[in-house]
């Protein structure tokens, strides 16, 4: 497996990637909140051995929205850091697509807030209203949604002339307290602009899909019958009403929270109901279905096609640790097994158990030197920030990229796979070569110099604002701030953002 860069990086491999005509992405950027609780916090408050999340997931700290930050604010910031950068007019934008799986509106996309806030930055310039004829639209498929929104994009670019798409993936992955997710959590946003002959990543047009419904991960409305909560209230209160009572009580209520005329309430919680090792399991099977579809299209190989890969990383370790299982299966494929039993040194090591197989492989210095050289960089961000959902896997390109030029290896004209998945559940894979300009068009863009500048919060204030407590935001707001969410009449529940 050491000796892959000769066979990938082909001049005739090369020369192929240059001359075709390309889409892809041609600019990236990102917002992340502007708080970040250290895991050891979490580890001593929550009686976790701190090592384990640090070594065996390897995570470091995690990103924590403030009381003004939501999915709109990290969404529109990041794309308006890459506008800003790009020098964008808003008149050549045809579409805003945003993934996510944190809507803030059942109805209204998030997009469109996005859209407003976009505005207000052009408005002392260009006057109101400089995207009314850009298309914006959501797309939610949990944390697969951001690559929906790009496939999406890149069909639509491919059928115009001169067309430019803003995609984004954002997300603010929260968990309910002490749950096996909570360690997990992150938040923040991706922006990319999708564009003809593009700068940074021109991507190949076939993509493998497997998609199956199932439940592993899903964020239901919760239905709660009004009389029986209404007996808990009055339980709270050290008092006792009968079902009957509370019933004749409920009913006759016409306004506020008990007078909705439903005989239910419905609680929508950010908290996710899943189970971690079904869906560790969903996303290995997707992800092996997808592959095969990938492989099989065009006679692509990913282990000798691929000079890098990113994941969509629910916590940064896992590509590494699910990848020798499929990787295995692969090099079967190609007659290569005698690599692997050479590596771990065992002769008589059981071939028909792939498990058990791929574990000891994962163990060798082989594999870890593969890891070192073909996951890690995407795994970098992830450590410092947490999961993302649907803006993980660009994260985890970007910091690819840009680990890429700090440690001085020039990734141009190398081959990028992309191992994406969404609970649900569904993998797309698919892949892209890095262009001659990515390094150029990637400066001033710094995701790690950002991680270092955030505000480290103590696990009492994560606490609070977990539970939404805090009244006012525990750092200096910048950019744009959700500032009010209504309260009366029409205005019941709509958000209003504004630029700090």
């Amino acid at each position: 497996m050491d000796q892959r860069h000769d066979e990938r990086s082909s001049p005739a491999r090369t020369r192929d990637a240059m001359i075709n005509p390309s889409l892809g992405i041609d600019a990236l950027h990102f917002s992340l909140p502007r708080l970040t609780l250290p895991m050891e916090a979490l580890a001593q408050a929550r009686g976790i051995e701190a090592d384990k999340l640090r070594f065996g997931l390897g995570l470091s700290s995690m990103a924590v929205c403030d009381t003004d930050e939501d999915v709109v604010t990290l969404a529109a910031e990041a794309a308006w850091n890459l506008i800003q950068r790009e020098k964008i007019d808003p008149h050549t934008l045809g579409r805003i697509y945003l993934g996510t799986e944190s809507a803030v509106d059942a109805a209204k996309p998030s997009s469109t807030y996005v859209l407003g806030l976009l505005e207000k930055r052009w408005e002392a310039t260009l006057g109101p209203r400089s995207l009314k004829h850009c298309d914006a639209l959501d797309m939610t498929f949990a944390c697969v949604g951001g690559v929906d929104a790009l496939h999406n994009s890149l069909d639509w670019v491919r059928a115009g002339s001169g067309r430019k798409a803003l995609v984004i993936a954002a997300d603010v992955a929260k968990y309910a307290p002490e749950s096996p997710g909570e360690y997990t959590q992150g938040a923040g946003a991706v922006a990319l602009l999708i564009t003809e002959n593009p700068r940074i990543l021109a991507l190949d047009s076939d993509f493998g899909v497997a998609i199956e419904s199932v439940g592993d991960f899903f964020k239901p409305r919760r239905t709660f019958s009004k009389a029986i909560l209404l007996q808990e209230a009055a339980l709270l209160l050290g008092q006792t009403l009968s079902l009957e009572d509370a019933h004749t009580l409920t009913q006759s209520a016409h306004a506020g929270f008990w007078g909705t005329p439903e005989a239910h309430i419905d609680q929508f919680l950010e908290h996710p109901v899943f189970d971690g090792p079904f869906s560790n399991d969903c996303y290995v099977s997707r992800l092996r279905e997808a592959l095969d579809q990938y492989q099989q299209a065009n006679g692509h190989a990913v282990l000798k096609d691929w000079d890098a890969m990113v994941f969509h990383l629910p916590y940064a370790f896992q590509g590494r640790r699910m990848w020798p299982e499929i990787a295995v299966e692969l090099l079967d494929a190609e007659g290569r097994l005698h690599e692997i039993i050479e590596a771990i040194g065992q002769p008589d090591v059981d071939l028909q158990d792939r498990k058990a197989l791929a574990k000891l492989w994962s163990k060798t210095a082989q594999y870890k030197a593969y890891v070192n050289a073909f996951i890690a960089p995407g795994e970098r961000a992830s450590q410092e920030i947490g999961n993302m959902y649907t803006a993980s896997i660009f994260m985890a390109l970007l910091s690819t990229l840009v680990d890429s030029l700090h440690q001085g290896v020039d990734l141009a004209h190398k081959r990028i796979g992309f191992l994406s998945y969404g609970s649900g559940s569904k993998s797309k894979v698919f892949s892209g070569v890095v262009q001659p300009e990515y390094a150029a068009q990637l400066q001033g863009v710094k995701p790690f110099h950002h991680l270092d500048q955030r505000t480290s919060i103590d696990f009492a204030t994560y606490t609070q604002l977990h539970q939404r407590r805090l009244k006012s935001p525990a750092s200096k707001p910048s950019g744009a701030s959700l500032t009010h969410i209504g309260t009366e009449g029409t205005a019941q529940g709509y958000r209003t953002y504004s630029l700090a």
